[in-house]
């Protein structure tokens, strides 16, 4: 009688061989796939920026040529009717950039914008001379306008200035600035991503800070304080105490694990990009 042949099937080893084989080339092979479809996606997301761009650009021109900018409420409902999103859901939002240019912000891909705070403060100085006149005044008498008063006159000003301008700067990621005068004009102007008004007074918050009488930027910490704002000084009439960036080289720290030579000082770009890093 005729044996039929025996047909050898896997052996254990052999599945183990070949199960821990795919395992070490999904190991290299996914993570080159993720980042190709990574990459993908941003680069859609600022194919579709660039084009709400060129539109809401266009836009502008075209509606506001005898008044001006749009504000950044405008921009924003603009944007929002736009059929050009993120696809990835991430939220589009629109401001001005330092140079008043309109910058378009996605919430899900652009994770490290860097915005100049104090550019738009002075891109706002240049173009408005009410403004201009405040900043200096406040900048003689060594006084200060904090983003954290709320109510206070002056910060309303400044506030309704940037926003004319079509600046936002809580859409840029400030969440906290102080403009602190130093007499003969000059004055520090301090800013950060973090919302300080939870804190305690004595905590410490990372910074940038520019000094005018230099033009300098720098990235350190700031120990917050208490501040009370006056009845005459808040648009409500009332008087309110609220947390601030601290006054005077006493309340500042540079950041020191990152040198931040004469040079790095003059450019804002490497000074945010040691911030980053704090």
């Amino acid at each position: 009688m005729k044996k039929k042949p025996h047909n050898r099937g896997f052996t254990l080893v052999e599945v183990i061989v070949v199960l821990v084989i795919v395992g070490i080339l999904l190991a290299f092979l996914i993570p080159a796939l993720t980042g190709y479809i990574k990459k993908a996606a941003i680069t859609a997301c600022n194919a579709n920026k660039a084009q709400l761009l060129r539109d809401l650009t266009a836009e502008e021109i075209y509606t506001k040529q005898a008044d001006g900018y749009y504000d950044t409420r405008e921009l924003q409902e603009l944007a929002d009717k736009s059929e050009y999103k993120c696809k990835q859901g991430g939220a589009y939002e629109v401001s001005r950039g330092s140079d008043g240019t309109i910058v378009i912000f996605c919430r899900e891909h652009d994770k490290n914008y860097n915005f100049n705070m104090n550019e738009a403060l002075s891109h706002v100085i240049s173009n408005n001379s009410e403004i201009a006149g405040l900043i200096k005044n406040y900048a003689d008498q060594k006084k200060h306008i904090d983003s954290t008063s709320g109510t206070g006159k002056s910060y309303e000003q400044i506030l309704s200035a940037l926003g004319q301008a079509g600046f936002s700067a809580s859409q840029a990621g400030v969440q906290t600035w102080s403009l602190q005068g130093m007499g003969n004009g000059n004055y520090y102007f301090y800013w950060t991503t973090e919302d300080i008004t939870s804190k305690n007074p004595g905590d410490k918050v990372k910074v940038l800070r520019y000094n005018s009488s230099r033009g300098t930027y720098t990235a350190g910490y700031v120990t917050i304080e208490e501040n009370t704002l006056s009845a005459s000084d808040s648009s409500d009439g009332q008087s309110h105490t609220y947390n601030v960036l601290g006054r005077g080289d006493t309340k500042w720290e540079e950041y020191k694990d990152t040198p931040q030579s004469g040079k790095d000082k003059k450019d804002y770009n490497t000074i945010f990009d040691v911030f980053k890093k704090m």
